[in-house]
């Protein structure tokens, strides 16, 4: 449908700027609109529009948009504004739309056609946003927008956006990560905290994602009063965690929350964490945020409690710091990609596995209805993957799940010591054979030889019978799997099978390396 031609004597009214140039948002805080760039309110992202990247000069089409963003400031959050500035912005480049705003014409039908053709089927959703803006500013009496364009944009159907595409196709780059994933950053994050290889806040950054699944804004924004220790006697048994509830509505962050109990090594971590952070210098209205800044936050808009906390971008990067510390690998020997949005997807994965109803991983997610869950019941029973005898383990972190491969017990921790000596036995033969020995100085209370694998202080034989162990471990579980047992019973000592074939697969890299040395 052609717009109608705006001649001289018909020029509109301008209505931008407004006569108050600063505005209060829903959360009762002031934002300058005068400028080309708006900065908003959000204490853990850096929200702004920049009008600038808007391909509009000034004219009145450009009014009313500012006007339905002045609008959009006061009723919505900084991170809904910032994302319908993104989407209509798409429809604001369209050639139709374009040349209606440089003639003052009626923004045509015919810019919404070209967005959708442009968009295609699988994003058509994003012009509900464009449909919003045209709405409001028709109603609002804006010149440039019509009651007839309006009528024939509000008869389409444009459906919702794909909902959990990532999942059911569990893409290995933004999936939910696999059960071995989980294992072995779980192993090598142990491994880590034994060693002291990793600093304290990518720990908890880790564990945090492992434990809740919830958004790095949410993360971000806890503060050290929100973990609380249940005692038993002296000791601590578990701790509850106050997570803030976001999108939900809130006007701030930190409105509601949601309590989560959190036990053994996530919980110390978390609990070093905070007596870490106390041994720190506190900033002036230092508000003791439990991820913190080593540097109050610059171009910050909001009151000083939030600029010691770390944004919301600053903990997805420590957490991917954290995983690529710890060298764990795909399938493919790259190294594994997380965001906390694949930690999300992550948890009621293996939930699912393990049983869960849809009210509760509705609940784990903070959903408010069961819309979004079925997703997860569609792939929960391709979640444990088949091992094949004969695969390299690639997901074993390369950066040294235990102590070290020995060649010899006199090069050993506690080489002087016969009971730090570990055994496998083969019952076919009678025979006991050394694997390697223990580095650790007290009982550790682990399954002997099996577990020691998987362990920072155990220290391998490189002559060790270490074939022999992979195949007592490959011959049970093909046992368990010809007795038709659940995938996650034939699959339970995995973990374990990875760990013995990057011991031997490194045994062999570093024989290699001494003969080729001594040649």
């Amino acid at each position: 449908m052609a717009g109608l031609r705006i001649t001289a004597h018909q020029s509109p009214e301008r209505r931008w700027p407004p006569r108050d140039t600063i505005i209060m948002d829903r959360a009762g805080l002031p934002v300058d609109v005068s400028g080309a760039v708006w900065r908003m309110n959000d204490p853990m992202r850096s929200k702004s529009i920049n009008w600038a990247r808007l391909p509009l000069q000034d004219c009145t089409a450009l009014d009313a948009i500012k006007s339905y963003f002045a609008h959009l400031i006061k009723s919505v959050s900084p991170a809904a504004v910032g994302n319908a500035f993104y989407q209509i912005g798409i429809l604001a480049r369209m050639p139709a739309f374009q040349q209606a705003a440089v003639t003052a014409d009626l923004i045509p039908y015919l810019a919404f056609s070209e967005a959708r053709e442009y968009l295609g089927k699988e994003n058509q959703w994003k012009l509900h946003y464009g449909r919003a803006m045209y709405r409001w500013c028709t109603q609002n009496g804006h010149a440039g927008f019509d009651q007839g364009v309006l009528d024939q944009i509000e008869d389409w159907r444009i459906g919702g956006n794909s909902k959990g595409k990532a999942v059911r196709s569990r893409d290995p780059d933004e999936g939910p990560l696999t059960a071995r994933e989980v294992s072995a950053i779980i192993t090598a994050l142990r491994a880590a905290r034994l060693s002291g290889s990793m600093p304290l806040p990518e720990q908890a950054a880790l564990a945090l994602a492992l434990a809740f699944g919830s958004n790095p804004s949410q993360f971000a924004s806890m503060r050290e009063g929100d973990v609380e220790p249940l005692r038993s006697g002296d000791e601590i048994a578990a701790w509850i965690i106050s997570i803030p509830r976001h999108k939900k509505g809130d006007a701030l962050s930190r409105s509601s929350f949601r309590k989560r109990k959190l036990t053994g090594l996530f919980g110390e971590i978390i609990q070093d964490l905070i007596e870490w952070n106390q041994s720190r210098p506190a900033f002036e209205n230092d508000a003791r945020p439990l991820m913190r800044k080593g540097k109050l936050r610059k171009r910050f808009t909001m009151d000083d409690q939030w600029q010691a906390h770390m944004s919301a971008s600053a903990y997805t990067a420590l957490l991917q710091r954290a995983v690529l510390r710890l060298g764990i690998t795909t399938y493919g020997g790259k190294p594994l990609e997380v965001t906390c949005r694949r930690f999300r997807y992550t948890l009621p994965s293996r939930m699912v596995a393990n049983g869960a109803s849809q009210a509760a991983v509705a609940d784990v997610l903070d959903h408010s209805d069961l819309q979004n869950v079925p997703v997860y019941w569609e792939i929960h029973s391709d979640i444990v993957d088949h091992i094949d005898a004969a695969m390299t383990t690639a997901l074993a972190p390369r950066a040294q799940a235990f102590s070290g491969i020995i060649r010899s017990e006199t090069e050993a921790v506690r080489g002087d010591d016969e009971a730090s000596r570990r055994f496998v036995a083969d019952r076919e033969t009678n025979r006991v054979e050394v694997i390697g020995n223990c580095g650790e100085f007290r009982f550790c209370g682990i399954t002997a030889p099996y577990a020691c694998y998987t362990c920072v202080k155990f220290q391998a034989w490189m002559d060790g019978p270490h074939e022999e162990v992979l195949d007592q471990l490959q011959r049970a579980r093909e046992e368990r799997a010809n007795l038709g047992l659940h995938p996650k019973m034939i699959g339970i000592e995995d973990e374990l099978i990875d760990a013995v074939k990057d011991t031997i697969a490194r045994i062999a890299v570093k024989r290699a390396d001494e003969d080729s040395t001594n040649v």
